[in-house]
């Protein structure tokens, strides 16, 4: 249990805090994209996440910004977000 999950909630229009945050992502950890951060689950945005890692969406604010195709990133729900911090041993939030 050494990985790190990151918690990404803004746009990818935030250039800077999504700069910083893929900046301090290493093979092991696991970046979850909240709020406002799943819109980078969209095509014209998902090239910009790491293959490298494992990329999860929570599926609340998915549905909330009518989001349904999401590709290789993994939708889970608030138990699973839950459950993912408690497997990490830290956790980090970008904002």
């Amino acid at each position: 249990m050494s990985k790190t999950l990151h918690t990404l909630n803004t746009s990818p229009s935030d250039t800077t805090t999504l700069a910083h945050c893929l900046s301090g992502l290493s093979d092991q950890d696991v970046l979850l994209l909240i709020e406002d951060g799943v819109y980078l689950t969209l095509p014209a945005h998902r090239h910009r996440l790491p293959d490298t890692i494992t990329v999860h969406a929570l599926a609340a604010d998915l549905e909330a910004r009518g989001i349904q195709d999401h590709g290789k990133v993994v939708s889970i729900t608030d138990p699973e977000f839950v459950n993912l911090t408690l497997a990490c041993e830290r956790v980090v939030s970008w904002f």
